[in-house]
């Protein structure tokens, strides 16, 4: 049974002080209508992250490591023509504390790979001396690595590679840590969704009517015990500030099993009116989350995912 997107939920856009998005320094564009609408949401940003864990009812505010598997749709974003990539970051504290904690230095431990079958995955090790050691690329092929925006590289300040990893239906897949002075060597296995989560009905680009309810349907596993949709607005190029604009996204858990859900057009057109958008980010998560707590470091949070995005354009 389809259920509804409440409205009320972007009372919480207005409690946080969100008000209509400034234009460009460089002053209003000419906008050509025949551009796509530029993404203004990573939804493997640290943010994202936790958003999503949070929202599926998973307390990701308070743990000791995060080691994070997602397969992403790339429709055509990707530059070798793939849609799909997979990558995966770790981190491990010293203090429980939460994924987003950018401030938070990270422990070094040793290498962290990601193993599948025959196959082995080295994960960058970012080095930083305001944020410690982490692993992997924090925010996907665009590159938020974990740190302050634009901040790359990873030992010696060598460029970071970006390693696709492979999804491999229902497989398991394990982070294999090799350990540090501090960190005991560990192997932590997560099992793959059966399937990818993909949105069906809407295609990339269509356009909608906000004026009326939006039902979106999907096929993917109906045992992940996670599944959350995520609304973010999206703008022109040219005529908007594309992410820098402070609006925030809405998380909602649906219902796995369910394969469908109806966002109210209240909620389209307050997200739209709060940013001044005129399109809408629409990203569909589904996730398989372990916790477990290790003798040495502590609570540690194990996530495998993917996610399927659209972007509709509003009438």
């Amino acid at each position: 049974m389809n259920k509804r997107l409440l409205a009320s939920s972007l009372a919480l856009l207005a409690g946080a002080g969100i008000f209509v998005a400034c234009e460009s320094m460089n002053g209003p564009q000419a906008v050509d209508e025949s551009q796509a609408v530029e993404e203004s949401f990573d939804i493997s940003a640290l943010e994202s992250e936790t958003g999503i864990l949070r929202t599926a009812g998973v307390n990701a505010d308070s743990a000791n490591a995060f080691f994070v598997l997602r397969w992403s749709q790339g429709h055509g974003r990707f530059q070798d023509g793939d849609t799909i990539k997979g990558h995966a970051s770790a981190v491990a504290y010293q203090e429980p504390t939460t994924l987003r904690d950018r401030n938070a230095a990270g422990l070094d431990m040793g290498t962290v790979s990601v193993l599948n079958g025959q196959n082995t995955y080295e994960l960058a090790k970012i080095v930083s001396a305001a944020f410690g050691v982490r692993y992997g690329v924090f925010g996907g092929p665009r590159g938020n690595h974990g740190g302050r925006r634009g901040e790359r590289g990873g030992l010696n300040g060598d460029p970071i590679a970006f390693v696709n990893i492979p999804f491999v239906a229902g497989s398991t897949y394990q982070f294999v840590v090799t350990g540090s002075e501090n960190i005991a060597a560990m192997t932590l296995d997560i099992q793959a969704p059966s399937q990818l989560v993909q949105i069906t009905g809407l295609a990339d680009k269509d356009t909608i009517d906000a004026t009326q309810d939006l039902t979106i349907t999907w096929q993917g596993d109906a045992a992940a015990n996670n599944v959350v949709l995520v609304l973010a607005p999206a703008f022109k190029r040219g005529r908007f500030g594309g992410a820098g604009q402070p609006v925030e996204p809405i998380f909602q858990r649906v219902d796995a099993a369910a394969g469908s859900y109806t966002i109210a057009a209240q909620t389209l057109q307050d997200l739209l009116s709060a940013s001044n958008a005129n399109a809408i980010n629409l990203h569909l998560t589904q996730n398989v989350v372990r916790e477990i707590t290790d003798a040495n470091l502590g609570k540690v949070l194990i996530s495998a995912g993917n996610d399927d995005r659209v972007v509709l354009v509003v009438n």
